[in-house]
């Protein structure tokens, strides 16, 4: 109709339309952006040049501008698969999942055959924590397209994430077989195994991790070749650290080993832990990232030791305690705790958050230990968390140590903290690993989907003889999971609190 009424709109319309699409043909995007504009202004009501545009928007990169034009597409042809797919993935790259989640769905149903709106609905579900609906939605995908090896890694992913290891291994391994140049693929399959206790096959995996293009652990020493597991008598190696804090307090005892084969061992850690890892057996020399290194013949990355030293599941090196308090600062915090509490007090340290949000546990939810007789909370969170104990703290009765030192010297007045206490109850963090690697008692809360070093074994771990693990039994259920640990604690003081003894200073 409008083309009969008003001829010269719809002349100067299909003008400015396909000058458009000659500049796209070109690549002269920007101009392409001012055609389909106005050929978009002339008529509003047609849904083609609105999609255009925002689709030549979202090239340049301009995806506020783009997510208006695919809107309007959108709004002139609702069940349009291309406008709902390209809107949902424009907002997903925005971060607005929730607002993609429902044109995905509907894409779907529209048209269930499409080769990429499975694939993408399962991310989404991913990125809003509903593995059990991604699994759907990747099955699908994999019908749709089975060699894909992204769309298998995913599925995988889906199963992983609740907490089905056993049954994500396939699809890892489908992945792989598809094009097994992946190191995601690999270090997921890695995880996988490792998670299950299957450390020969899992930690070979696991090696693929460095090939990751967002890993940013890999050191680069021309000259120095990478330790292949060989012969070490007689050879200086590096160990230089990887991934966490508490990776290192962890993962440090692995270089008694090296040393038990001959080598000079020299320990790069992070600035951090210099002073209270000083007296860890088996380094020889301990530097700071940042300073001068020793020479050395071959270097390795501390999270491959497991693999370039065979370690198996009945091989995991002990060694525990081989982290010591020092005791002169043991006596001086074994005042100030004894101070701030009642003589036969039970004594426990907390921390509460952890580097990742999915490990931390909201301070509120230590509320259950708070109330339990004859024990007294003490804090060893350090930095990040502190918020919270300012808003919770006094009113759950949790003793904040004044005086307690920052820098290098913060984790040696945390391990002499911790020798004050009787329990250690922690999220999976840097404190848990450092009262782990002091053969401190420690309840050890753990998240719906753990690390794969807690493994699926028990509720102890090879790791830290004096460690229980407290996993969590349903998704996001911290009341549970830490009202299982009060009862333990009841118990623990009901029997005299013996899970371990305090180290006297």
């Amino acid at each position: 109709m409008a083309g009969a009424v008003f001829p010269i709109v719809e002349n100067a319309f299909v003008q400015h339309f396909s000058k458009g699409m000659r500049h796209i043909d070109a690549e002269r995007l920007h101009d392409a952006v001012s055609s389909l504009r106005c050929a978009a202004a002339l008529r509003p009501d047609h849904p083609v040049p609105w999609f255009v545009l925002g689709m030549t928007l979202r090239t340049l990169g301009q995806n506020a501008n783009a997510s208006v034009a695919l809107r309007a597409a959108l709004r002139l042809r609702p069940e349009d698969p291309d406008a709902l797919f390209h809107l949902a993935s424009l907002l997903m790259e925005q971060g607005c999942t929730g607002k993609a989640l429902p044109m995905l769905h509907r894409l779907v149903r529209l048209r269930p055959d499409h080769p990429d709106a499975a694939f993408m609905l399962g991310n989404a579900l991913m990125a809003m924590e509903e593995p059990e609906q991604a699994e759907i939605a990747y099955r699908l995908a994999v019908l749709l397209k089975p060699d894909s090896p992204d769309t298998n890694n995913n599925l995988g992913g889906s199963m992983l994430a609740q907490c089905r290891p056993a049954d994500a291994v396939e699809s890892f391994r489908h992945a792989i077989r598809i094009d097994p140049t992946r190191p995601e693929h690999h270090k997921n399959l890695g995880i996988c195994q490792l998670t299950a206790g299957e450390f020969e096959e899992g930690a070979r995996e696991y090696e693929w991790r460095t090939g990751q293009a967002v890993w940013q652990w890999s050191r680069n020493f021309p000259g120095k070749p990478a330790w292949d597991g060989g012969p070490l008598a007689g050879k200086t190696i590096l160990v230089h650290f990887e991934q966490g804090l508490g990776d290192s307090f962890q993962f440090i005892r692995y270089l008694s080993l090296l040393k038990a084969r001959g080598a000079r061992t020299i320990f790069e850690c992070q600035p951090a832990l210099k002073q209270v890892l000083a007296s860890v057996p088996g380094v020889d020399v301990l530097v700071a990232q940042g300073e001068p290194l020793p020479a050395f013949d071959c270097c390795v990355s501390l999270m491959s030791l497991p693999f370039r030293c065979g370690t198996t599941l009945r091989t995991i090196p002990g060694g525990v305690p081989y982290l010591r308090p020092d005791s002169e600062r043991t006596a001086h915090w074994e005042q100030e705790v004894a101070g701030r509490g009642r003589h036969g007090d039970f004594r426990v340290g907390i921390q509460w958050r952890a580097d990742g949000d999915n490990r931390s546990i909201p301070l509120e939810h230590f509320e259950s230990l708070a109330h339990i007789p004859g024990l007294r909370l003490y804090s060893v969170q350090q930095g990040i968390g502190l918020d919270q104990l300012d808003r919770l703290g006094e009113g759950m009765g949790i003793v904040s140590l004044p005086g307690r030192r920052g820098g290098a010297e913060g984790f040696v007045d945390t391990a002499a903290i911790v020798a004050c206490l009787d329990l250690v109850v922690a999220c999976d963090s840097v404190v848990a690993n450092l009262a782990g690697a002091m053969g401190k008692p420690v309840f050890l809360a753990l998240p719906w989907l753990a690390d794969w070093r807690w493994m699926r074994l028990s509720d102890r771990t090879p790791w830290y003889p004096a460690t229980r693990l407290f996993r969590m039994a349903r998704r996001n259920d911290w009341d549970g999971t830490m009202e299982r640990i009060a009862e333990a604690v009841r118990a623990l003081i009901a029997a005299g609190g013996h899970e371990g003894e305090r180290r006297e200073p």
